[in-house]
């Protein structure tokens, strides 16, 4: 198998030390505490570029300006009084700025960081690339190492999607899907991505240049990973022709250094039959990129979604599924939602995934592809999208995973959470038919962080 895109999800951030050198020396105490300072930020597992311990402002200009363009996020460290300027300073860093204080050490840190945090909100009112966060408390504390947490994930979440690239295979085929309802400018703009557009015919011609080998490789790779593969003939057939159109789509994607990819799933004029210029449904080439990982996939033409799974990847470290509320259960609080299939990742182990015939229920005639179903165990869920014309909006919806199974949807993967809010989440919530679910095993952190990249990437949360 040919080598992917790949994309770091290790942030790599700038430190700036606003100290005197001669107070380490001259303050009693201040030297230790700088070391468990530096010590905290070295065990928080990023890649850090360190400068100081400076106090001149023009040297901090310098060190802010040199880091634009090449870390996610400036920290500014600052430990004493006197720093104000220094602080404010910081500004000339075109994107995220912390400003780390201490406000109950006698060392006046945090009146002089005040002043500074209040010069930079005051820049950031007019200046759309400067985005402010004040963080504050011990080294040794951990609320203060998540403060440090959010702050580091977001910016770095909202530096690699500008390094990501997303294909739209096929087009989009209703005036009413997401994909249609936005501009690639706002896309690239708002979300980072760098979109390009890729003719139905182009995945055609890939699909015909795989050979019977290279398909069966990758099916016996399924197999040496641990899945279940079904063995009947029937849905063997359909898996492999799953595999090679997977096969097709990662040929695009290494010609177009794609990191993501929305799929037409009809893959040609005729909806009903679902077979295209394929032969078989255009989703069916979501096969490896879920089972593997190789790539980000998106449903029915929806970039918008095939970017929040990819944002959700940088923020929480794993792709989320996307699926289509299909129904609630309003006794119970369950919403059921439906999709082809999800990533393997959100499986606890590939034991528990499998790989199947699926199908598309009854609404149409055919579109039997072969799919993975990852079992997803209970936890907390996030169920979340991306909305507005301006892309200035998230709908966030909070729960509990019941289970994910096969069978309530035959053929399909049907995710099943159990709302907090079910009925506020049918009067605002819905806006769209996909959604992005992930299972989370810390519900507080997480919105925490989704609450820090939404406040970088500018995007208003609506809560239910």
């Amino acid at each position: 198998m040919s080598k992917l895109p790949k994309v770091s999800n290790k942030p790599s951030i700038a430190v700036q030390y606003i100290l005197d050198p001669r107070k380490l020396e001259a303050v009693p105490g201040l030297r230790d505490f700088y070391g468990r300072v530096k010590a905290t930020i070295k065990k928080m597992g990023w890649s850090v570029r360190e400068f100081g311990p400076d106090i001149d402002p023009d040297v901090i200009s310098a060190n802010a300006l040199e880091c634009a363009g090449r870390y996610s996020a400036l920290l500014g460290v600052t430990f004493t009084g006197t720093s104000a300027r220094q602080t404010a300073v910081l500004g000339r860093f075109p994107g995220p700025v912390g400003v780390w204080y201490f406000p109950e050490t006698p060392w006046w840190s945090m009146a002089s960081a005040g002043s500074g945090i209040g010069y930079l909100r005051d820049e950031e009112e007019d200046n759309p690339a400067l985005r402010v966060s004040a963080i504050w408390g011990d080294p040794d504390s951990r609320g203060t190492k998540d403060q440090l947490d959010c702050f580091v994930s977001a910016a770095h979440t909202a530096f690699a999607m500008k390094r990501e690239k997303i294909g739209l295979v096929g087009g989009c085929y209703y005036d009413v899907m997401p994909a249609s309802n936005w501009h690639p400018d706002t896309m690239t703009n708002r979300l980072g991505p760098s979109y390009v557009e890729i003719d139905m015919s182009l995945l055609g011609r890939a699909f015909k240049q795989v050979t019977d080998a290279e398909t069966a490789s990758l099916i016996r790779e399924f197999g040496k990973k641990g899945m279940r593969i079904a063995g009947d003939a029937k849905s063997l057939k359909s898996i492999k022709m799953s595999a090679r159109a997977s096969l097709a789509l990662e040929k695009l994607q290494e010609k177009f250094g794609l990191t993501g990819i929305a799929v037409n799933c009809y893959g040609g004029p005729d909806p009903e039959g679902y077979t295209g210029i394929m032969g078989c449904c255009g989703a069916s080439g979501c096969l490896k990129g879920h089972a593997l990982g190789s790539v980000v996939v998106g449903c029915e033409s929806d970039v918008i979604q095939t970017a929040q799974q990819m944002i959700f990847r940088h923020l929480f470290g794993v792709v989320p599924c996307m699926a289509d509320p299909w129904k609630i259960d309003l006794e119970t609080g369950v919403l059921y939602a439906g999709t082809c299939g999800g990533p393997a990742e959100l499986a606890r182990s590939p034991k528990r995934i499998s790989i199947e015939a699926g199908t598309l229920m009854n609404l149409y005639k055919v579109g039997v592809l072969g799919v993975a179903f990852p079992e997803i165990e209970p936890a907390d869920a996030i169920v979340a999208r991306i909305a507005g014309r301006r892309l200035d909006k998230m709908v966030v919806a909070t729960g509990r995973f019941v289970k994910s199974d096969s069978t309530t949807i035959p053929g399909r993967l049907c995710l099943q959470v159990e709302l907090d809010d079910p009925e506020e989440f049918l009067t605002w919530g819905v806006i769209g038919n996909h959604y992005t679910f992930m299972p989370t095993n810390n519900l507080d952190r997480d919105l925490a962080k989704l609450d820090a990249l939404c406040d970088v990437m500018e995007i208003e949360i609506d809560r239910f």
